[in-house]
């Protein structure tokens, strides 16, 4: 117990770890005031009925969102049976699309709004409070993520290695294994407190200065051959325990690298060097890489885009790009 006490302030006693937890929290808020101005934009140029703006604005669901709602599939129903009948005729399909490029995903959520009466947010910009932080998670659980956190606390062994002052500790009558775990399941457990309190604060600013919103609002999440809609609430808990994984794993190769190297700066550079080239390898074309990327933990370094159609799957033919309004 005194020794965790003991390593803990040591973490703690770096200005350098306040300084960068004080950015990614500024940097929250700087996303937070870029997806206000952008959710803006979106809205004025997505929605022509001024009451349904103000309603979707103030997450009001009335009768109003209700029949935009069902206006929006009507007219995508009658827009895929023009199509039909143009190509039956032989007509090429020219011209800009007006409605959802994603007919069956677009029409399955609205009707999913419908059900839950729920206001249609954006799930690119949004603001009120459930969908910032899935948003936030998003950019998080990610390799910026990782990256972010091998700085904060990677240098927990190797700057040790580097100054030789671990060998104090292997010179008393301690268990080497016990010393490296303790050590390596500290720095894992920590990034994952700073993850929740970032995620916790991007959820208290939204709040504050957006409102809040349903964590039951409805988000596309792809299986193997078709799709499903998962509130936020289960998205987020299936990301943060992925990407809890996913953390351990990249710290575990970040303490491989700085046992070999013994250099802090050697140790962070290889270790992103490593990541990156096995997330490429893991999602090329390759026929053998594909039937193994369900097990190689490379595959999930961007684990947020994993569960929305952003996997190693042909980009044609499984994922949704986000170009629509509340379109996930």
């Amino acid at each position: 117990m005194n020794s965790l006490v003991f390593e803990l302030k040591k973490t703690w006693r770096t200005r350098k770890n306040y300084l960068l937890l004080s950015l990614f929290l500024l940097l929250t808020v700087v996303l937070f005031c870029v997806n206000t101005l952008l959710e803006k934009q979106e809205q004025q140029e997505m929605l022509a009925s001024s009451q349904v703006e103000h309603q979707i604005r103030n997450n009001q669901y009335g009768e109003a969102i209700k029949v935009y709602l069902e206006e929006i599939n009507q007219g995508i129903v009658s827009q895929e049976d023009g199509f039909r009948a143009d190509a039956d005729k032989g007509i090429s399909l020219e011209g800009k699309l007006t409605l959802p490029t994603y007919p069956f995903y677009r029409t399955a959520l609205n009707q999913e709004l419908l059900k839950r009466q729920l206001t249609p947010q954006s799930l690119r910009f949004g603001t009120k409070n459930s969908l910032f932080t899935m948003i936030l998670c998003a950019y998080v659980a990610s390799f910026i993520g990782i990256t972010c956190f091998l700085f904060l606390f990677g240098d927990t062994l190797s700057k040790e290695l580097e100054e030789n002052s671990l060998y104090f500790y292997l010179s008393q009558p301690i268990n080497r294994v016990r010393l490296y775990l303790t050590k390596y399941f500290l720095v894992w457990s920590q990034s994952l407190l700073t993850l929740i309190l970032i995620l916790f604060a991007g959820w208290i600013w939204a709040t504050i200065f957006s409102g809040s919103s349903s964590f039951s609002y409805p988000v596309i999440v792809f299986t193997e051959k078709s799709m499903e809609l998962i509130p936020i609430i289960q998205l987020l808990g299936i990301v943060l325990l992925l990407f809890s994984f996913v953390l351990g794993f990249g710290f575990a190769l970040h303490f491989l690298m700085s046992l070999l190297l013994k250099k802090t700066s050697f140790s962070l550079v290889g270790t992103l060097l490593i990541l990156v080239e096995g997330y490429l390898i893991a999602t090329s074309k390759y026929d053998f890489f594909r039937k193994i990327a369900h097990f190689n933990p490379f595959t999930y370094l961007n684990v947020s885009k994993v569960f929305v159609g952003y996997d190693f799957r042909p980009f044609s033919l499984f994922s949704i790009e986000n170009q629509e309004y509340y379109a996930n």
